[in-house]
């Protein structure tokens, strides 16, 4: 259910690739969400954000976030996705 709601967009419901993150919508216009740990509908844990870890990442190459030079791989859930 909760892919489901990802794609449906009348349910405020957002998934985020480049940090492996699911997260509530703000609904104030802009892209804003609330990150959240567990499934809504079946209360089972989500896996756990990645964001800190793509800082790090991103930081060891030499870049900041909103750097216009980060690699499209880093755009993503290829960073981290297994080769």
């Amino acid at each position: 259910m909760l892919r489901q709601a990802v794609k449906d967009p009348t349910i405020p419901i957002t998934f985020v690739s480049q940090f492996r993150e699911y997260g509530i919508q703000v609904v104030d216009g802009g892209t804003s969400y609330i990150v959240i740990q567990y499934c809504p509908w079946c209360r089972k844990k989500l896996p756990v954000s990645l964001r800190d870890r793509w800082l790090a990442e991103i930081r060891g190459l030499g870049f900041e976030p909103g750097d216009k030079r980060i690699p499209k791989k880093y755009s993503d859930h290829r960073w981290y996705a297994k080769s």
